[in-house]
């Protein structure tokens, strides 16, 4: 059961648009003269657009503008502003667009480790990121959640330092929490992670012991190839 609950994120999306395609195809409305004609108010419009108001799909969130609107949209300990209270495990775990990492750090049982360290820099696949990753990587992942998911989820995170965007353009390659290097590069305002297989897409979110960059891929180690 825990090994679908990650593909089921990846599937959210496809799912969505194909019951949205089956109500678009069924369409029964009565458009005959006799058919009633309902008269639409100010006050009746504006409910209708309440109730159509669905909350942002995080396998959907995928550029920055709405990303940042969905993590706004969500528990206010997990947002932007929320999450510098707690450590970083327990920080995303609000967060509204890092439900599959949270669920994977979890299978991995790397929550305590995060929340105990002094210092750390996070780069944070979103739900999109997984969404887009390849389900045979996924699934072999976390198949393996003290090897291959915490090699992975390793690559993503930086021990000892809390580094900002300002602080990338410096550096050229990092160590990462299992001894793998990351390669860094930044061209103007991007940000580019892991030989280019990742960008940072929200930099800069600050939780009580770590500095997090929310990026657009999840990044694979040399080790995993």
């Amino acid at each position: 059961m825990t090994r679908f609950r990650l593909i089921r994120v990846a599937g959210l999306a496809l799912s969505l648009s194909l019951v949205a395609a089956a109500c678009g195809d069924d369409d029964d409305t009565d458009t005959s003269a006799d058919a009633p004609v309902e008269e639409t108010t100010d006050e009746m419009t504006e409910d209708m657009g309440d109730e159509s108001a669905a909350p942002v799909d995080s396998a959907e969130a995928c550029d920055a503008d709405a990303i940042v609107a969905a993590v706004e949209g969500g528990p206010e300990e997990g947002t932007l502003a929320g999450m510098t209270d707690d450590p970083v495990g327990t920080a995303a775990s609000s967060n509204p667009v890092l439900t599959t990492l949270v669920t994977a750090v979890t299978e991995a049982e790397l929550v305590d480790t995060l929340n105990s360290a002094e210092a750390l820099t996070v780069f944070a696949p979103t739900d999109c990121a997984f969404a887009a990753l390849d389900p045979a990587t996924l699934e072999a992942a976390l198949a393996d959640p003290s090897g291959l998911l915490t090699q992975v989820l390793g690559f993503h995170v930086i021990a000892g330092e809390q580094l900002s965007a300002a602080d990338l353009a410096d550096v050229t390659e990092l160590e990462t929490f299992t001894g793998e290097t990351l390669e860094i590069s930044v061209d103007g305002d991007t940000v580019s992670v892991g030989g280019g297989q990742a960008n940072v897409v929200v930099p800069d979110i600050q939780t009580a012991n770590a500095t997090v960059h929310l990026i657009d891929s999840v990044m694979l180690p040399p080790s995993a190839g």
